[in-house]
């Protein structure tokens, strides 16, 4: 019987990688070469890449590099644009994503406890960086869902009040969530999984600053006591996905401990701009939460995917998920932590590798630079706006984000049709800038209202590139409103 094994020739496997770090080369060359958002995909590419039988014999790995080269990547959305301003992405960093080679080609293990202190280690430095806790423990998560359906379940398990692993949530009074109407969807998933249902996530209205109200907050917590209803968790905001507001940590941090429920705390986007000293004073309290969620893959541009759960205690992990069946037991091992136990998955990647040499190569004064930069750029374009005579600034920007819209010079009316007509006229301008491909924005809904919405956490933004999307979106809405407008 002949030994199979599916090696490669070493100077095959040398030739490839030099050939894929060649094309790694030529994407970062010129980020602004392809566009921000692939065209429609020709036919060619579509065959090229889903059509075909199943194969029964192996092809050229030549062959199979040049489809990727030529067909996937120009299909694919350009993260590293200089000025891809859209949602909370962020364009990612050579060595870290170079590193993601390794792991996947070595397989390296990420349960080895040399792989546990990275996550230790990790933890740590977040919780320190982002005036959490200095000992903060942790789990590296795919990105800000999964971290904050960690903190739901930890807080579940942490404030039910009966033992809800065994018991289910069925038979027992309905377990009950806050956050602002400004929270992430994901939360309302995080409540579905759980087994608890949107309708127990309370969503609180927010005021003309998009931070929820504390009065309102405290009346729904009073309205479920006395109708037998068991809240649970308070979730704040650190920097919301449609404005980058922030809620009053503190004042969350004081009703909850009044109340006896789990503070949980998404700052999956805006937290780490708690680096720079003038933004500080936005997340007072987080260090009195009982767990945070945290994007590494935005604002600190480490390839995707890593997310981040911070929390006070390795036990508000392993009290959560730790399961060790027989025939996992030899893989627990004595070790001070054992990643297995603090977590849903037993497979998975390493994902601590990248954000540790992220941070050991920039290290934390870098990153506030740039997240000061970028906080400063988002001011310079709602200065532009706010003096534009075709523009006008819909919510005032907290951190990196800016909600404004295009308003015609001559259209001067409130009525409903208007409104309306400019609703139609700024979600036409959001398509039409996608559709050119030099630069990208999102947009959003802000109180019916439907607006052009600038993200910046793409470490490649310059000021010039945010003065030239703003010029592509006014050439846009005066060509538009051309053709629109009766």
């Amino acid at each position: 019987m002949n030994d199979i094994t599916l090696d490669m020739d070493i100077d095959i496997v040398r030739s490839f990688g030099y050939r894929i770090i060649d094309m790694i080369v030529s994407e970062l060359s010129d980020p602004s070469v392809r566009s921000t958002r692939p065209p429609k995909q020709s036919d060619e590419i579509l065959s090229a890449l889903y059509d075909g039988p199943l194969p029964l014999e192996g092809e050229d790995p030549d062959e199979l590099l040049s489809t990727i080269q030529n067909h996937l990547i120009p299909a694919t959305t350009n993260l590293l644009h200089p000025r891809w301003m859209a949602y909370v992405l962020a364009g990612s960093l050579p060595l870290a994503g170079l590193t993601g080679a390794l792991v996947s080609t070595l397989n390296l293990g990420p349960y080895d406890p040399a792989n546990t202190r990275l996550t230790m280690t990790i933890t740590r430095w977040f919780g320190e960086m982002l005036g959490f806790a200095k000992d903060a423990a942790g789990y590296i998560t795919t990105g800000g869902s999964w971290a904050n359906l960690v903190g739901l379940a930890v807080a579940r398990v942490r404030r039910a009040g009966w033992d809800v692993r065994i018991d289910g949530v069925a038979g027992h009074p309905p377990l009950v969530a806050y956050v602002s109407e400004e929270g992430h969807s994901c939360l309302d998933k995080a409540m579905e999984l759980l087994g608890m249902g949107r309708n127990q996530l309370r969503k609180i209205s927010v005021g003309s600053d998009y931070r929820i109200l504390i009065d309102e907050l405290e009346e729904a917590i009073e309205a479920d006591l006395a109708a037998g209803s068991q809240p649970f968790c308070l979730i704040g905001n650190a920097g919301t996905v449609n404005t980058g507001a922030v809620d009053p940590l503190d004042a969350l941090a004081e009703i909850a401990s009044r109340h006896q429920l789990w503070f949980h705390v998404d700052g999956a986007y805006g937290v780490f701009a708690a680096l720079v000293p003038e933004s500080q004073p936005l997340f007072v309290g987080i260090e009195k939460a009982d767990s945070l969620a945290v994007d590494p893959h935005k604002w600190l541009n480490i390839p995707i995917e890593a997310g981040c759960i911070l929390v006070r205690d390795w036990a508000d992990l392993t009290d959560t998920f730790s399961l060790v069946p027989p025939y996992l037991r030899a893989s627990s091992g004595n070790s001070e932590v054992n990643l297995m136990e603090c977590g849903i998955e037993l497979t998975r990647s390493n994902r601590e590798l990248k954000i540790w040499i992220a941070l050991r190569q920039y290290g934390t004064k870098r990153y506030a630079q740039l997240i000061a930069n970028h906080l400063a750029l988002t001011r310079q374009l709602a200065s532009w706006v706010e003096e534009a005579d075709d523009f006008e600034v819909m919510s005032k920007p907290s951190l990196s984000i800016c909600c404004f819209r295009f308003v015609p010079p001559d259209l001067t009316s409130e009525t409903e049709e208007a409104e309306a007509y400019l609703n139609e006229l700024n979600q036409a301008i959001e398509m039409a800038l996608a559709e050119n491909g030099q630069a990208l924005v999102s947009g959003t809904v802000l109180h019916g209202r439907r607006v052009l919405r600038a993200c910046i956490v793409n470490h490649r933004v310059t000021q010039a590139g945010v003065d030239q999307t703003l010029q592509l979106l006014r050439e846009f809405g005066h060509k538009l409103d051309k053709q629109l407008r009766v």
